[in-house]
Formats: structure tokens, C-alpha cells, sequence
């Protein structure tokens, strides 16, 4: 979760909407940043906050508009809600597959620099860290929580393809998709086709089930 510098940033904005006839304003930093950033939902006991939220929902922004999208993989770019993002992660988290799963540094620092690389200079990106307060480090383990994550997903959705499935799916699109071509000229392209497809229900089916079996308490709702 985000923590020190960003509820300080939330604060100095708040107060600067705040019309000056309002309440007494809190008498430390450390009041105001609760009151602001407060908690806006529980996950196993587990807070979420507003401003991990905001940070999540600025991070996908910025992913959305790189030319290499996909690459981030599939937690980071999915079209869900940034607070469902951020309730799954900490489902994910959770799981103790996550203590097994090994993954390399390469990839996140990969995702890292092709995330620094959405800001129009490297003047830029250092700004955005700078205005949330985060070290470089603290985004790599981010990337790097991403990358453990898919790792998780790609463990658990376990599907197989059989090859009724791909004739009945070359049979449904020959001629709007394939243009009448046979079918051992474009299996592979329907091999991959099928497996996307089932692996979506899989996976949603999967993400469905763990989101349920959470215990969440919303804040203010």
C-alpha cells in the first residue's frame, strides 16, 4: 500500500479544494492524511486505500497508452475496475502458491523501463515517482509482483485443447475467418485461437471463484 509522501501529496490537494469557511481544518499531518486517505475496503482483514487506488488506476493509465501494451502482461492490462485490481491483487497475495514461485528480475525490470519509456522523457517519469514518493526500487517490486503473478495465473489455469474443439472452431469460421483455406494450412493459427478462447473462461471461472471466497468489508458504502 502506499504510504508517507502520497497521503501528504492527497492532503495538500484536498485542502487546497477546501473552501476556507469549512471545519477546522485537523490538527497534525498524521490526522489529516487518515481523514484524506482514508480506507475504502477490507480484504481479508487486509485495508486497502484510497490512495492505492488512485496509484493503481495512474499506473493503468499510463500502461493503456504503450505501444507495447501487451507485454505487461495480463493482471496489469485486463479492463477490470482499479479497486477490483487492487482487491485481487491482495486476494493473489495471499495465496500460498506465491511463496513457491520463483521468477526472474529481468521481466520486471523489462516492464519497468517500457513504463518509463510511456512518459514523453526520463524528466517526466522521474517527476511521476517523485510526486507519489516513490523510489525506483519500490516500482520494481511492483513489476516484480506482477510478474509473480502472472506466473500464478499461467499455474493455476491449467487447459487443454482437444482437437474436436479446433475443427469445430475451423469449421464455425473457415470462410469469415480463414477465406475457405484448408484446415492443416492455418491449424496452428486455430490451435492458439481455441486455446485463447478456453483459457479466458478458465481463467475468469478461476478469478470468479477466488474473489468470492474473499472475505471483503467495504468502508463507507
Amino acid at each position: 500500500m502506499v504510504r508517507g509522501p502520497v497521503r501528504r501529496l492527497i492532503l495538500v490537494l484536498a485542502l487546497l479544494a477546501t473552501p476556507a469557511q469549512a471545519a477546522d481544518p485537523p490538527s497534525t499531518p498524521e490526522e489529516a492524511g487518515e481523514l484524506v486517505d482514508r480506507v475504502v475496503v477490507t480484504v481479508d482483514g487486509s485495508p486497502v486505500t484510497a490512495s492505492d487506488v488512485i496509484l493503481e488506476a495512474q499506473i493503468r493509465a499510463q500502461i493503456a497508452s504503450s505501444p507495447k501494451r501487451p507485454e505487461f502482461g495480463r493482471l496489469l492490462t485486463e479492463q477490470v475496475d482499479p479497486t477490483e485490481a487492487v482487491i485481487f491483487r491482495q486476494i493473489l497475495r495471499a495465496r500460498p502458491e506465491t511463496r513457491t514461485i520463483t521468477v526472474t528480475a529481468g521481466r520486471a525490470e523489462d516492464r519497468l523501463r517500457l513504463f518509463e519509456q510511456t512518459f514523453e522523457s526520463r524528466e517526466a517519469a522521474l517527476q511521476w515517482r517523485v510526486t507519489w514518493g516513490l523510489e525506483k526500487s519500490a516500482l520494481l517490486d511492483y513489476f516484480k509482483e506482477s510478474v509473480l503473478f502472472d506466473a500464478l495465473v499461467d499455474l493455476a489455469v491449467d487447459v487443454d485443447v482437444t482437437e474436436e474443439q479446433e475443427q469445430a472452431y475451423y469449421a464455425a469460421h473457415k470462410d469469415a475467418v480463414y477465406g475457405g483455406r484448408a484446415f492443416e494450412d492455418v491449424s496452428a493459427d486455430v490451435a492458439q485461437r481455441v486455446y485463447n478462447l478456453e483459457f479466458e473462461d478458465e481463467y475468469n471461472s478461476w478469478r470468479k471463484a477466488l474473489r468470492s471466497q474473499a472475505e471483503l468489508r467495504y468502508i463507507g458504502r
